[in-house]
């Protein structure tokens, strides 16, 4: 993660990105925003923009040679940071180019995704793991080819215990073979225990910065959090710049 801001750094030294775009490494205080509903969004992304996402799968797929990279945790470390609309545009640009995917809601703090796919919240992701209805039986699908989604479900008085909960293992492993990429979005790690628990049992963990917003701190702390139980992040995005996902971010990793 600190090679990411350094990145930045260097990247403003060589006019790659706009002077003020390194206020990301800012230190004030900035509050979180308000929840805001869900509202749908448009299935079509500018050209320029799909090609900034595929250079991005293409960099995942080489961050680990020998090993297919299926099961990725999709997180931040604060809320507001755009994690839900990174994975949705991600989600889509595979789909679009042939991958067959599926997206899982697991940000059961605050889920958007079924509101983004227009799609029903319930029968999904809590009643899975809680073993009242079964794989087939959550699996939505999407007017996206190749795309699928299982929603967060019924609201749950604890999601912390849904994630430590062992039948999520082999649940995890059972999606493997629905899907070339099964794409998880998940709460903020700062914020609560899910994201780091639900880590443990993922390929890998893509991790979405705001631009101007992020503090370097907050950044830090939760990468600390996600490498202490060994997994491995992936990469991180620089989201809401001005243009579109940094793919030098990717590679100077």
């Amino acid at each position: 993660m600190g090679k990411t801001f350094e990145a930045l750094i260097k990247a403003e030294k060589q006019k790659i990105i706009d002077p003020e775009e390194i206020r990301a490494l800012d230190l004030t205080p900035h509050p979180y925003p308000q929840p805001k509903p869900p509202v749908a969004v448009s299935f079509d992304i500018p050209p320029q923009i799909v090609e900034g996402y595929l250079k991005m799968k293409r960099t995942l797929l080489s961050t680990s040679p020998g090993k297919k990279i299926k099961t990725i945790l999709f997180s931040s470390s604060t809320a507001g940071e755009g994690t839900s609309t990174v994975l949705f545009n991600f989600a889509i640009t595979l789909a679009s180019g042939g991958d067959t995917v599926l997206v899982v809601d697991a940000n059961l703090r605050n889920p958007i995704l079924h509101g983004l796919f227009n799609l029903e919240k319930k029968n999904g992701f809590t009643e899975l793991v809680l073993g009242n209805r079964t794989l087939q039986e959550v699996i939505k699908g999407t007017r996206i080819n190749n795309l699928s989604v299982i929603t967060s479900g019924t609201p749950h008085p604890n999601p912390s215990s849904l994630f430590a909960s062992k039948s999520l293992d082999t649940l995890t492993e059972q999606m493997k073979s629905h899907a070339d990429w099964v794409l998880f979005d998940s709460p903020p790690i700062n914020s609560y225990s899910d994201s780091s628990t639900f880590a443990e049992k993922i390929d890998g963990v893509v991790m979405v910065v705001h631009a101007e917003k992020t503090r370097w701190e907050e950044a830090q702390s939760a990468k600390e959090q996600i490498e202490t139980g060994k997994v491995k992040i992936l990469g991180t995005i620089l989201n809401r710049r001005k243009m579109h996902i940094p793919d030098w971010a990717y590679k100077r990793l």
